[in-house]
């Protein structure tokens, strides 16, 4: 709208100094008709000039408006990218997907935005981590995980690269984070594994032992704790998570004793730290079926081979079933010695 005024303006100012010319011309030969034309003529001369230098300068800010407008989406879409990639990683694993997920973003916001190099470096290191990412590779094996990871420094550098961002993960950062990583990752797995171990155990319960009245199963204390009965009487399994392997595991059935004295004649000892279990059901846990939580080495090195081992069926769960079943005190089975007990 501007534009189009000060163009009505210059014409309207154009035409006036034709007319006062030709006046001039036809009416008079004095100076100062001579004077007005002029000064008419220097300003049309000035309009003309300003007019092109602002529209040269209108033309210049719409473009770096436009310039600003999409560097701001660029950024935007680009970071909402590397919190999905940090969001994914999170765990140190990548699943297929998330992967998808990735490709996704990729697919309908990177490519707008990006130079075709940088797209397709991007799309070679997600075919890098699909590959450690598979069902069929191991995706918390060590060298699966830095693969993974070294993948993902490279499309953040890239990212930064294309937005014009100075920083970048450079080999000697990575260094550093890799010994970060090594200090976090067997924490990691730990979680991972008591989590999955866990999880196994009370799905092997469920399906196995349905017959059986075990009502609540948790992990408590460096234990795991199998309620009977809706009753203060828990098996007790662990400890599963040991400074040595020499620590005591065992697999029995414990009862509070303080507050549950009607179980006096069933218990294992009247002092000492057996006094809270009941006799007849205490049995060690044997060596193959041992797990420890806190032995991060071994875990990090046997993680796949601990979880396939005890999924779907954990052999744990299977030990505790049977001893549950077979388990019993001067000929009683423990649930009958909690219905006598809870009855008195």
């Amino acid at each position: 709208m501007k534009k189009k005024y000060l163009a009505i303006s210059i014409i309207l100012g154009f035409g006036v100094f034709i007319g006062i010319a030709i006046l001039t011309n036809l009416f008079s030969s004095a100076d100062l008709p001579t004077q007005i034309s002029g000064a008419l003529l220097e300003a049309v001369v000035t309009a003309l000039i300003t007019y092109f230098l602002l529209t040269g300068q209108t033309s210049q800010e719409e473009v770096k408006e436009r310039n600003v407008r999409v560097f701001e989406e660029k950024s935007e879409k680009f970071n909402i990218f590397i919190d999905k990639l940090w969001d994914i990683w999170e765990d140190r694993v990548v699943t297929l997907e998330e992967l998808n997920e990735l490709i996704k973003i990729v697919s309908k916001d990177i490519v707008l935005y990006s130079k075709p190099e940088t797209v397709d470096k991007i799309l070679s290191c997600l075919l890098i981590i699909a590959d450690a990412a598979n069902p069929n590779n191991s995706t918390k094996d060590p060298e699966a995980t830095k693969r993974i990871q070294k993948n993902i420094f490279d499309i953040i550098n890239e990212l930064a690269k294309e937005i014009g961002l100075g920083g970048e993960i450079n080999k000697k950062i990575e260094n550093q984070l890799d010994q970060l990583e090594n200090k976090v990752l067997p924490y990691l797995i730990e979680k991972d594994l008591k989590k999955s171990f866990i999880c196994s155990f009370k799905e092997t319960i469920n399906q196995l032992g349905d017959d059986l009245d075990i009502t609540d199963i948790r992990y408590e204390n460096k234990y795991l704790w199998c309620q009977l009965k809706k009753s203060n009487v828990y098996i007790r399994i662990g400890r599963l998570e040991r400074q040595t392997d020499t620590e005591p595991c065992f697999i029995a059935v414990y009862v509070e004793f303080y507050g549950n004295r009607n179980f006096e004649k069933y218990r294992e000892a009247s002092r000492g730290w057996k006094k809270d279990y009941l006799r007849g059901m205490f049995e060690n846990i044997p060596a193959d079926l041992k797990i420890n939580f806190s032995n991060l080495e071994y875990n990090e090195k046997n993680y796949h081979k601990i979880i396939s081992e005890n999924n779907p069926e954990n052999k744990l769960a299977t030990k505790v079933i049977q001893l549950y079943k077979n388990w019993n005190i001067d000929g009683k089975t423990i649930d009958k010695i909690i219905e006598e007990c809870i009855k008195k």
